[in-house]
């Protein structure tokens, strides 16, 4: 990981108390996943697609054959950007025929987080689409917030737009609402990327503010799908991304299989693993 992505990924852990993490892992086959689980937890980004309805290889097969095995499976998704009636659009596209109820995504806990925080007004940084979430959880966007809360779902270029974010937080009481705490992404051509978690993590430090984040690894998310299901079900969660889908995985009590090599560098994994003190109950091969 960069440096600055380990750190940011240490300050989730911390905040949410995690524990040392680390399993005894083993490389394990799909095959063998199909025979021992009876549910299985997908990311999405990075493990089953990219940008532009790039398809990982094998990615189809996999869903298939979970399908064709009558096993559960659940979408587990920081993907805020879009709501989720859009995101099943695209997902049907690539040929990934998920139902409403299958999808867990990290934009839908803004409801649940504003029951309590009872926020009216927000800036908002992100994809236009993303702010569906906020109508929602009942929060209007506005320039100029009275409550002074900026709402992250995605990062974006436009410097005047991370300068007011900036400056709305600098303000009294001033509060950061992260709706995907992502911080790197892989890309398909080109090597991996910053992008909302680090965005927000730079606009906490330089302001100071109070954050509330929503999404992996933070377990809310993850409680949420394991209550869709059976009592007892032998549950796995298959990503790509070591800190937030399987350390997020293991701290809400389920197994979890990494994808190497896509978010996750192979000639430094041993040495996050031994940062961030999580390893995985499996290595995907």
């Amino acid at each position: 990981m960069e440096p600055f992505e380990l750190s940011i990924y240490k300050h989730y852990f911390e905040l949410a108390s995690f524990p040392s993490l680390e399993s005894i892992s083993q490389n394990i086959s799909f095959d063998v996943l199909l025979e021992r689980y009876d549910a299985f937890f997908f990311d999405a980004f990075g493990t089953l697609y990219n940008h532009k309805h790039y398809i990982y290889p094998n990615a189809q097969e996999m869903f298939k054959r979970v399908r064709e095995k009558g096993k559960i499976i659940r979408l587990i998704t920081n993907a805020a950007s879009q709501p989720i009636p859009r995101l099943m659009e695209d997902l049907h596209a690539m040929g990934f025929h998920f139902e409403r109820d299958e999808i867990f995504s990290s934009g839908e806990l803004l409801t649940s987080v504003n029951q309590q925080l009872k926020i009216t007004e927000a800036f908002y940084v992100g994809y236009p689409a993303g702010t569906a979430f906020l109508t929602t959880a009942g929060i209007s966007v506005q320039e100029n917030p009275k409550e002074n809360v900026v709402v992250v779902s995605a990062a974006v270029e436009e410097t005047a737009i991370y300068s007011k974010a900036l400056e709305i937080l600098k303000r009294p009481g001033g509060h950061l609402i992260v709706l995907n705490p992502d911080a790197w992404a892989p890309r398909i051509e080109g090597p991996r990327v910053p992008v909302s978690g680090a965005y927000a993590h730079r606009l906490k430090i330089e302001s100071n503010c109070k954050a509330t984040y929503c999404g992996k690894p933070f377990p809310e998310l993850f409680l949420r799908a394991i209550k869709s299901l059976p009592p007892n079900t032998k549950t796995v969660m298959i990503g790509d991304t070591l800190a937030t889908d399987i350390g997020g995985a293991l701290y809400a009590g389920i197994d979890a299989a990494l994808i190497v090599g896509r978010n996750m560098d192979k000639e430094t994994l041993a040495g996050d693993e031994i940062s961030l003190r999580v390893r995985p109950t499996y290595y995907l091969v």
